[in-house]
Parts: structure tokens; sequence; C-alpha cells
């Protein structure tokens, strides 16, 4: 059972190119190695959680109904699996007889090495007689870094002919695992080369940890063990225990909840020490048999049985009575930020990673803007504690950039109406984020046309023609794209800085040396710092492969490449006042920037009177080159000095927007 396989083809048995010299390292530096080598794992994990969700919705169903879940491996992996295992019966007050670990060569592998028990193909078929599985109910993963452990697979093998749900993990792929085609959901984290050849127990093992974690919580959340993120179905069986249960249901029942600590006692001792149970019977104020009835009713779902009582953590109100909110999201290239309102002007800010579609795809753009979402609502001094469909929205901007074509627009709005409810579909609009830029700073001004200018991690100008209470767009230049365009951007001025840099590296290579008298620009040094920070190549004279490579020593994505590379403005805007170069970055951007000002309004028939310029993005916290730019489109005649608009914030702007709008 690919006993034999050869090992040196496997992504973890090779040499990680970063700890090469690991052993001539100072301690300090050792451990930052380590460290940012461990940094990659997330993401390693992140690529598979559409499997691990598949995998959770498929084991959840069978746990509920008594099944077990089996975890199998050797090793490493053997001990991840009963750890994991052991700590979910403490943690979830689940049967312990349900989760159930097999470690090859028995318990006493946990602590000494079992030589040739991983080998055994016998013995796990022995070791899965003994549990007598019962195929329609159990559930078994597979756990092996290599995917290729003789004991794992024979398991897999054997558990599948039962009937049972497999779920297989390993950090190397392809593997005999992901092909012996007895996996029903293969979890392939490839993690790479670990910073000690062949030591799995590291990235590997962490990797392996996290996917674990991840599935036992999914499930045990799918089952009803929590409320929102509470462990609510928990016993009040000991004094710390008894006071957790009273903070928890006064938590989450507010004024239902009773006065005293000897009230909240006796109705648990009604509900057999169950929190659950208790919080049902108040918060739907009903008898114990009755909250125990519905509860079962509702698969022990306490968030299901309570959806139309209860919102949130909040107090019970109808639909109707809800409070209403608004909502503007501002998806960029390099970040996310929501911000959610109420009538009263209160504001919840959120951010997440990058929103923009056509880097990340439509459900990488909506994951993230769904996270920036929660962020501002749990930020919210009235909303916090509730999920996002429990939160009435009566109007809301999607504002994303990249969405220009309409197919997309309308694929972005199905997911967002998904996300936030059918009832939020009224007033939901999806957008290009200048075009709600547009629309605030026209009415604002009073204005008939707007020219938005934007130097984000990509740029672009566009003119607008306000009219009726409409915003049409009239004229658009640059959003090319950072292949083909984005002078003045982020981007722009990172890859100018990191040319420039790669430049005076080279000459010193060619030269073995700077050139005498030469005095290297200090933007040079806090370039190298930056990337050697984030863990890259430890070549310290090698800057390019810190730009192109990721720490694992993967080639970098390009979207991901733009994101570092875009990044490196920022220590370009701060440089400034010690960095020739970096000024001389900042005035090139800011004329590429007027020029793209400048074809936007080429056949404007309009007065600059009656136009208002906003001007947005990341670079417009930046003093110098917002005064650099507004000198120059002063100069050329494109907006005169009263009708120019910063907006570096449009979600807060859109939201506070809404709330003028609809209630002042």
């Amino acid at each position: 059972m690919a006993a034999n396989a050869d090992i040196t083809t496997l992504q973890t048995e090779g040499r990680n190119p970063n700890s090469v010299s690991i052993d001539k390292a100072s301690t300090q530096d050792l451990c930052r190695i380590i460290n940012n080598e461990d940094a990659t794992i997330p993401g390693a994990v992140q690529t598979c959680i559409p499997t691990i969700a598949a995998a959770i919705d498929a084991l959840t169903p069978r746990v509920r109904a008594g099944g077990r879940v089996l975890y199998v491996g050797a090793g490493t992996s053997g001990r991840l699996g009963v750890l994991d295992a052991s700590e979910i019966p403490p943690t979830f007050s689940a049967l312990p007889s349900q989760f159930v670990a097999l470690i090859a060569g028995g318990d006493v592998a946990l602590r000494s090495a079992q030589e040739g028990a991983e080998d055994s193909v016998e013995g796990a078929v022995k070791d899965l007689e003994a549990l007598e599985i019962n195929g329609e109910l159990d559930s078994l993963i597979g756990i092996a870094a290599s995917g290729r452990t003789p004991y794992v697979l024979s398991s897999l093998a054997f558990a599948k002919a039962k009937g049972c749900v497999t779920v297989g993990i390993a950090c190397s792929a392809p593997s005999p695992m992901s092909e012996c085609g007895h996996v029903d959901f293969m979890v392939d984290a490839v993690t790479g080369p670990e910073v000690v050849a062949g030591s799995t127990r590291m990235k590997a093992g962490t990797a392996t940890k996290l996917i674990l974690n991840m599935i036992s919580t999914g499930v045990m959340i799918r089952t009803g063990k929590t409320f929102g993120n509470i462990m609510i179905d928990v016993k009040s069986t000991n004094v710390k225990l008894q006071m957790r249960a009273r903070r928890i249901l006064r938590h989450i029942c507010g004024d239902r909840c009773l006065a005293f600590d000897g009230e909240i006692d006796q109705i648990l001792e009604e509900a057999d020490r169950s929190v659950k149970l208790a919080a049902a019977k108040l918060m739907l104020d009903v008898s114990i048999n009755e909250a125990r009835q519905r509860l079962e009713n509702a698969n022990g779902v306490l968030a299901d049985l309570l959806i139309d009582a209860e919102s949130g953590l909040n107090n019970a109100v109808t639909p109707e009575e809800r409070e209403p909110y608004v909502l503007c999201v501002d998806g960029g290239g390099s970040k996310g930020r929501a911000v959610v309102a109420n009538r009263h002007g209160q504001l919840g800010r959120g951010e997440a990673g990058p929103c923009n579609p056509n880097d990340l795809g439509i459900e990488g753009a909506v994951a993230a803007i769904a996270l920036a979402i929660e962020n501002a609502i749990s930020s919210h001094p009235e909303a916090k504690g509730s999920r996002v469909s429990d939160v009435h929205f009566v109007e809301s901007a999607i504002c994303i950039a990249g969405i220009d074509r309409e197919p997309l627009q309308s694929r972005m709005r199905m997911e967002m109406v998904r996300l936030l409810g059918e009832t939020s579909g009224a007033n939901m609009y999806t957008m290009n984020d200048l075009e709600l830029l547009a629309s605030i700073a026209g009415r604002e001004h009073a204005a008939t046309e707007v020219v938005v200018l934007v130097a984000g991690t990509g740029s672009v100008a566009m003119r607008y023609r306000l009219a009726d209470g409409r915003c049409v767009r009239i004229a658009r230049a640059g959003g090319w794209g950072a292949l083909l365009g984005d002078e003045g951007s982020g981007f722009d001025v990172g890859r100018k800085a990191i040319r420039l840099a790669l430049q005076e590296q080279d000459v010193v290579e060619s030269t073995h040396g700077p050139k005498n008298g030469a005095v290297k620009d200090p933007l040079h040094e806090l370039l190298t710092s930056h990337f050697r920070s984030k863990g890259a190549s430890q070549d310290q004279h090698n800057l390019l492969d810190r730009v192109l490579v990721e720490p694992s020593g993967s080639a970098a994505s390009p979207s991901d490449t733009k994101r570092r590379v875009a990044a490196c403005a920022q220590l370009v805007l701060d440089s400034i006042d010690s960095s020739p170069q970096a000024r001389m970055i900042v005035d090139s951007a800011a004329a590429d920037l007027g020029n793209l000002a400048r074809a936007s309004c080429s056949r404007s028939d309009g007065a600059k009177e009656d136009r208002v310029l906003v001007l947005a993005g990341g670079l417009m916290h930046s003093t110098h080159f917002r005064k650099e730019l507004v000198s120059r489109l002063v100069a050329d005649g494109i907006a005169s000095p009263g009708r120019i608009a910063v907006m570096t914030d449009l979600a807060t702007s859109g939201a506070l927007h809404m709330v003028q709008e609809r209630w002042r």
C-alpha cells in the first residue's frame, strides 16, 4: 500500500532554501526563520477551506445522529488526532464515545516511537474491526503528512468499504492518499519544505492541527454546541462552571434573565444543569419540557430555535421593530472597509483584506467583504453581538473596485443579498467605488460635473455628470491595471522605488562595491529591511528574490506580488524628507496622476466652476503628495482651489451620507 513510494518527491522532504544556513544563524535569526516559515501555514490551509467546509457539512448529520468520528494516524499525525479527539468532549460537553482516536502502535506510541507500526496494513484492519464500525453513522479522518502511510491508507480503505464518510489530511500533493479512491474529502494543505528537511512535526504538523481544529469546531458549532461564539452546551457541575453559566444566561437572555443568582440556579436545576436548555426556557418563556422538545425539533441548535424570538444576542423583537441600519462597503485592491450606521449616526467600522474580484474571484471577494461587515457589526455600540443576517439593513451601498461590467455587478449583488438577507435587496446598490464618491461630492458641492481621481493600489480618473439625482459616467482615463497602466498609483510608486533599488544593487554588484564617494539612498535600506522582515529569501543581497518569491520558496502569485509592491508606497511616502529618490518618485506620481485627470477632462464642455474634483485613495493621505498634485491640477485649470474634496474614507462618508439622506 505505497509503502515503497519514493519519498524524495514529497514536498515535505525537500530542502528549504530559506533555512539552508540555519545552523550558522544567530539564535534570534534562527527563531525568525522558523517563525517566518510558520507564517506561511495559514495560507496553505486557506486554499483547502472549501473542502474542509464540505467535510464539516458531511460529518455534522452523522454526529448529530450519534455517529462516531474516528481519527487514524501514525507518529505526529496520530498524536494530533488523539489530541483533537480528547479535547472535544470537555470543551463542548460532547460524548467521549463519539470521538475516538487510533494511533499506529497503540497508546504506547503517544510517548515512544513504535518502529514499523505505521507500515502495518493488517494492524489497521485489526484495530478498526475491534471498534465494530457502523458505516451508516460513523466517519473516519485519516491523517498522514506524506499522504502515503500504509496504516492510514489501510484504515481509509477499510472504512470506505464499510460505508463511512472518509476525510483525508495530507501536506503533500499529489499523494497515494489523494489517488487511492477511498477518500471522500481530500484536504491537501501543501506547506512546502520544512525548516529542517523532513521534520513534519513542524509546518505540516501545525497545518494538520489547524485543519483538525477547524473540522471539529465546525462540527460542534453546526450541531448546536455554541450560540454565536459562546459555548452554550455546557453543564454547571462545579462552582466555576456555575458562575460561568449565570454569566452566559445573563448575556444571552438580557432582561428576560432572572435577577438573583438563586433564581437562575433554580432554573438550571430544573434544566438538569444544561445552560442551553435553561436559555431556551427563559427566552421562549415556556416550561422546561416544552423548551426541551422545541430544542430537539431544532436539532439542538439554539440560534435556529430563537431566530424569530431573538436577534443575535439582543432582546427579542419582531422584524418590523428591529433597529434599522445602513451599510457602506469600500472594497479596494489592498484592503476592504465596511461601516455600519444607525439612524442616530452611531458607527461601527470593520476592515478585512483585499476585495477586488478581478484578483480574488467572486467567492474570495465576498468572503473578505463578509469579514469586514462582521467586524463592523462587532464594533457598533448597539449592533455588536448580532449576526450579519440578523441586522436589518434598510439601505446598503456595496462599492467594489473593478466591478464596472454589468455581469460582475449582478453576480456581486446576488452574493451580497444572500449574505445580508432577502429583505436587504430592495435598497442595495452595487457599484464601482468611484460612483458613490461622485454622487456624494456632487450633492455636497451642488456640482453638475464631478471628476474622481483615485490613487490607491491602482489609479484611474473618471468624470461624471449629475442631473435629476442621477450620476452618469461620461469619461474615463486609466484604470488599465498593473500590467498596462496604473501610473501614479501605490503600485506604481512601489514599483519605481524597487526599480531604483535594484538598479543601485546592480551597480554595487558589477563594481564589487559602491562607487567611490557614492552614498546609498536611505530608501534602498528601508526596502531591503521591509522585505527581510516579511520573511522572504535570506540572501540579503538579492532584493529581487525577496520581492518575487514567497517565504515558503514558491513563486508569488501576480495578485500577491501586486499587493506586496503597492505596500512599499508607504515607505516611499514616509521617506520624502530624508530620501531624494522618494521625493522624486512621489513628484513623478503626482505628475502622472495629473495627466490622467487632464485626459478625462479633455472634451469637457462644462465650466470648471461647475465642476468638483474628488481625490481618493491611500496616496492622498500624504500631505506632500496631495499638495503637489493639487498645485498641478489648479495650474492646469482642471479645478478651482475651493472645488477640491479629499475623501480618504469612502465607507464612513458613504454611511453618513445615507444617514443624512434617509433620516435628516
